[in-house]
């Protein structure tokens, strides 16, 4: 098999505008899913496989992980039928939130993809370690210590990419340069992009830019100490969302984090994992200054900061490992809603505060061991205990528009025209428990299976807590989702054949529904608000590779997921149907080509009181390949949806001031190629 290129990464940010720097060649970089699926794949096969590096859109070739789609850039992933808070996505051992409550910017929107050394997706519940949420799963965005030849201080990439449909830039570069003592790395990325055109010939509203970069400073005095500090930028400018009555303008967000890794210590603590991180975001959203608009102009420009850190202390007794400590999260954000029309008397005054300076600030402590039964055997079991207080901070004050009466100003006001029995608290606190029960088992031949039970909570986030606006309400007075989590997988690695099946069952109290009040008692005003049930999100996942000789490898993947509200005997919103990916690939020393056919089926079992509509099944056809010319340029191509497929994926978002459920249509054919080079 050809010694495939490590990834796409990009111009220095300081240049990023236009210029092109030197790149770094770092350790091999891989996406690895948790060892109970097995669906693990190197990320540099991923990225070589499309013309699309949007994260979102990347990470959905994952069995089990879909994403929704308002635009080009920004696509909020699911893993397993949960979003949003329900999985965590931590970059580089820091968090980052968006700006926008409805979630043009979510975490991954602010990563490239290719800056990074290896990306985990865990789905489900593993391990109690990554913090509060994640639920429905984790996704690890991290890079690691630069590896030099010998004789060599420094490293690099760079590269450009260009498609048919939508992208017209992508270039990128970084730079690593040190030794055994320590080392700086540099990366940026540049991203121009048109609005983009479906299977049907239409434009979609899809355009942006983007620019990213970020420096790392490493000291590594020795093989069992690593102090590292970085700071990161994720800028993007005028995003246009076809499924979304807004656009963005500006969203900017920073991130700069500390970590100290230490091994080997003598004492009853061996080992020691620091984290500190410190997050902004600065995003701004209107529907004039990017599309025509002759009525009323709206604007809400939010910020929000995100700060917190990680203590891990690891032990070993005899043949048990125990990794216990702390874990810190603030999350701060604010949004205003302003009128900006003209000529008219609430000019540039605010209309709602949507996110009324509200705080939520879960500490955790934790404590989880790994028991080596035998040989072949592991036992996972831990606890973690997490105290979150919420608050709104402005929930009294009202916003400067005199002219909303007789509609209620003051956010605290709406909670209760929008919520049943409303208690009138602004300020929530909670102390929830979690649990984790997890066996291993290595059998002959290669042969693996786990069953893993877990008892998570998830608390209600700032926007499902405290959105006031006239049409979308938060309910404070929600309580905490309760998640029983069961999952059994078998797994079986060989020579040339790899494969892995699971299957879970979710069973959730308290389960956080975004609803429409006409369909639930709880909410008394019109529009959406937010009500507890129960339900049951069950399903399976299927991968397999298989390696026919030396030069082809079939790999495919499915996945199934189901959600029931059994509160009100209705299908949950937002569930992709069976969905998967088959491919095909020819390797040579010097050269490979693939092609790769992936599918959803139709869905039926959809919220219909909520307003989703059913969605056809459809099929695409992607082509690739590439060619390695020397040691140093490699050049890939391909086309995406070689038939030129009109089609939407299932899951979606819902306009809360219509109820409209949006469905943005996917690209049609697009053709790409992409040149790197290494030095």
């Amino acid at each position: 098999m050809m010694h495939r290129s490590k990834l796409n990464i990009a111009i220095l940010a300081l240049i990023a505008s236009n210029g092109v720097a030197a790149n770094n060649s770092l350790l091999p970089i891989e996406v690895v899913a948790d060892q109970a699926a097995k669906n693990s794949y190197p990320v540099e096969n991923l990225l070589e496989s499309t013309g699309n590096s949007e994260s979102g859109a990347i990470l959905r070739q994952f069995s089990g992980v879909d994403a929704q789609r308002l635009g080009g850039h920004g696509l909020d992933i699911l893993i397993r039928g949960q979003g949003q808070s329900a999985v965590n996505v931590l970059i580089d051992g820091g968090k980052i939130e968006g700006g926008c409550p409805n979630r043009m910017d979510p975490p991954t929107a602010y990563s490239e993809l290719s800056s990074f050394d290896s990306i985990t997706v865990i789905k489900g519940v593993q391990s109690l370690q990554y913090g509060v949420g994640g639920t429905g799963g984790t996704v690890l965005l991290e890079r690691g210590i630069p590896e030099f030849e010998a004789g060599k201080a420094y490293s690099g990439k760079v590269h450009a990419t260009t498609n048919s449909n939508g992208l017209t830039r992508d270039l990128g570069a970084e730079m690593a340069a040190g030794g055994e003592q320590g080392y700086i790395r540099l990366q940026g990325a540049y991203k121009d992009a048109d609005n983009y055109k479906d299977g049907n010939g239409d434009e979609v509203r899809s355009s942006y830019q983007t620019t990213q970069g970020h420096i790392t400073l490493g000291w590594t005095p020795s093989e069992d100490h690593h102090l590292k500090l970085s700071h990161e930028i994720a800028n993007t400018s005028d995003a246009l969302f076809q499924g979304a009555g807004m656009d963005a303008p500006v969203s900017d967000g920073s991130m700069t984090r500390l970590s100290y890794q230490g091994k080997n210590f003598n004492g009853p603590v061996q080992a020691l994992d620091l984290q500190i991180y410190h997050s902004k975001v600065d995003h701004v959203m209107n529907n004039f200054s990017l599309r025509p608009n002759n009525a009323t102009r709206s604007e809400v420009p939010t910020a929000v900061t995100t700060q917190g850190g990680k203590l891990k202390l690891s032990s070993e007794f005899n043949s048990t490992h125990i990794d216990f400590g702390v874990l810190l999260q603030t999350i701060e954000k604010q949004a205003t809603l302003f009128n900006r029309t003209p000529n008219t008397p609430q000019y540039n005054r605010s209309q709602f505060l949507m996110w009324p300076n509200t705080s939520t600030e879960q500490n955790s402590v934790f404590v989880e061991a790994n028991t080596s039964l035998s040989s072949n055997q592991n036992l996972i079991y831990g606890v973690r205990v997490d105290n979150v207080t919420a608050e709104a901070k402005d929930a009294n004050k009202a916003p400067d528009n005199t002219m909303m009466a007789p509609q209620p100003r003051k956010p605290i006001d709406r909670y209760a025209a929008a919520n049943q029995n409303y208690s009138g608290d602004t300020k929530i606190t909670e102390t929830n428990w979690n649990a984790l029960l997890r066996y291993q088992q290595q059998l002959d031949a290669g042969l693996n299976w786990f069953g893993g039970l877990s008892l998570t909570t998830r608390t209600a986030d700032e926007t499902e807590r405290f959105m006031a606006r006239a049409d979308w309400t938060g309910n404070p007075d929600l309580k905490p989702e309760k998640h029983l989590q069961f999952d059994l997988g078998l797994d079986q690695t060989s020579s040339n054949l790899n494969w892995s099946a699971n299957i879970y069952f979710d069973r959730v109290t308290d389960y956080i529904l975004r609803d429409h009040a006409a369909n639930q008692t709880k909410l008394i005003h019109s529009g959406q608000g937010y009500v507890n049930i129960d339900a049951e999100i069950y399903g399976a996942e299927f991968d397999i590779d298989y390696r026919l000789n030396q030069a082809w490898l079939v790999s495919g993947n499915l996945a199934y997921t189901q959600g029931k509200n059994t509160t009100d005997n209705r299908n949950l919103n937002n569930i992709a149907p069976l969905n998967g990916q088959v491919s095909l690939q020819y390797d040579q020393t010097n050269w490979y080509a693939a092609t790769r056919a992936n599918f959803a089926t139709k869905q039926t079992k959809v919220d219909s009181d909520y307003g989703e509509p059913t969605t056809d099944a459809w099929q695409t056809l992607d082509v690739y390949g590439g060619y390695q010319l020397n040691k140093m340029l490699m050049l890939q191509a391909g086309i995406d949806n070689l038939t030129d497929k009109a089609y939407f994926n299932h899951v979606n978002r819902t306009d809360p001031s219509t109820g409209n459920v949006f469905k943005v249509m996917e690209p049609g054919r697009n053709i790409w190629a992409r040149i790197e080079a290494k030095f």
